[in-house]
């Protein structure tokens, strides 16, 4: 379980960085393109989430969930402070970028640790 969530969260941050470049690049993200990517993010995180309180402990995992979590309030707050026609937040994306792949690389640890 651990390794398709690894592979929807990296979809997701792929989706996250073209809704990014699309939005520095033409001024505002495609709104289909956050959509996609909050939700392959958020069907990871359950996924991550059935994994982290079903299967025996890993420490890795279970901190990439943890990290995962702080990502997601992170976006939600980008998202709650970015008004609609106003340029992207780019302090806020990459603060909430940076939280995912640090939890990306530490369920990719877990993972070929074998979780």
């Amino acid at each position: 379980m651990a390794g398709i969530s690894l592979s929807l969260f990296i979809m997701a941050m792929a989706l996250g960085i073209t809704t990014l470049w699309r939005g520095v690049r033409l001024g505002r993200p495609s709104v289909a393109l956050g959509y996609a990517h909050a939700c392959t993010a958020l069907t990871a995180l359950v996924v991550l989430g059935l994994r982290v309180f079903t299967g025996p402990e890993n420490l890795l995992l279970n901190s990439a969930f943890f990290v995962f979590l702080l990502a997601v309030i992170g976006g939600l707050f980008t998202l709650a402070v970015r008004g609609r026609n106003e340029p992207v937040m780019l302090p806020l994306i990459l603060l909430h970028a940076t939280a995912a792949v640090v939890a990306v690389l530490l369920l990719a640890a877990g993972v070929a640790a074998g979780g």
